[in-house]
């Protein structure tokens, strides 16, 4: 994940069953990579939301890697 910068495409899928989805990065910060209204964990790449519970650390429900 430390090699992804803003304005970077990256692959996001959903579940276990890999379902790739475009993404492009908008925002940096130091805990976390941005893509438009999704925000995902900077150090593993899963995905962070609240309100559905997902830490990005113990639970998520998609993950991003940078497309190769």
């Amino acid at each position: 994940m430390k090699d992804i910068k803003v304005g970077d495409i990256v692959m996001r899928y959903i579940s276990t069953l890999r379902v790739p989805m475009e993404l492009r990065v908008t925002a940096i910060d130091e805990q976390f990579i941005h893509c438009g209204d999704w925000k995902f964990n900077r150090s593993n790449g899963a995905e962070v939301d609240e309100d559905l519970g997902w830490d990005g650390v113990t639970l998520t429900g998609s993950f991003i890697k940078k497309d190769e």
